[in-house]
């Protein structure tokens, strides 16, 4: 297990509803308060073994919630320094390896809040996975599902590369480590369910099959089909998550 679920382990919380951050931070020596902020979106100043945490009040509840964990991995791997954390510093997607020290805060925050003992037999109990059942593992945990999502990338090993679209272009992907190296189109094609997404009115789309050719610049793959469904979150991103349904397709151009 990682640092944070050790803490969640040692404090005998074993279900996503205990996990309760500023019970939690109390217990490390944390005081988290919320007060309006300029330029940053979180904080923390520490000195010995207390410090306290401000999180900026307005803006939504996961969104709190994921600044507190990231202040949280702030003390537990850089304490004895104080950071002030912009909105592009936390929660941007993880690399663990990372010697960044936002990174490093963004990791523990995600271990804090989706713990992945806690997320593992759901995922089995959950079988196929799709975007609805995300969003319910979103909901049970009080994180975003865009968070939600990487997290399941992370963990499963169903052929699936999650994808997201902002302003009509591919802002990022995330493949599980059974999809190969196969890389999504930078375009979004006006075709697919992550275009009509974007500009209709529903927040998601219905799971269906398209062909490769709609996601993938490759010679000849227009003879796979892909199953996709496509998710609006409230940030107005377009989360895709898309099922390569032959194995072959992976061999060849994976």
């Amino acid at each position: 297990m990682r640092p944070a679920e050790d803490l969640l382990t040692e404090l005998g919380i074993t279900e996503p509803q205990d996990i309760e951050l500023e019970a939690i931070a109390h217990c490390v020596g944390v005081s988290v308060q919320y007060r309006r902020l300029v330029n940053c979106e979180a904080q923390i100043i520490g000195y010995k073994d207390r410090a306290v945490v401000y999180v900026k009040p307005d803006t939504p509840p996961y969104r709190r919630r994921f600044s507190t964990g990231h202040e949280l991995g702030h003390w537990h791997h850089h304490r004895g320094q104080s950071f002030v954390c912009r909105p592009s510093d936390i929660g941007q997607p993880i690399d663990y390896k990372s010697r960044n020290a936002e990174r490093q805060a963004d990791a523990y925050a995600g271990d804090l809040i989706l713990p992945p003992f806690m997320i593992e037999p759901r995922l089995e109990r959950l079988g196929e996975i799709t975007l609805g059942g995300i969003a319910d593992l979103a909901s049970e945990f009080k994180a975003s599902v865009t968070a939600t999502a990487i997290r399941v990338m992370r963990m499963t090993r169903q052929p699936l590369i999650l994808v997201a679209h902002n302003l009509m272009e591919r802002g990022w992907q995330w493949p599980s480590i059974t999809a190969g190296r196969m890389r999504i189109r930078d375009d979004v094609d006006s075709r697919s369910s992550a275009f009509l997404t974007m500009t209709g009115g529903n927040k998601a789309a219905a799971i269906k099959k398209e062909p490769a050719n709609f996601w993938f610049d490759r010679r000849h793959v227009e003879q796979f089909d892909v199953r996709v469904q496509s998710f609006r979150t409230a940030e107005g991103e377009v989360l895709t998550l898309l099922r390569i349904l032959d194995p072959k397709m992976i061999d060849i151009y994976g």
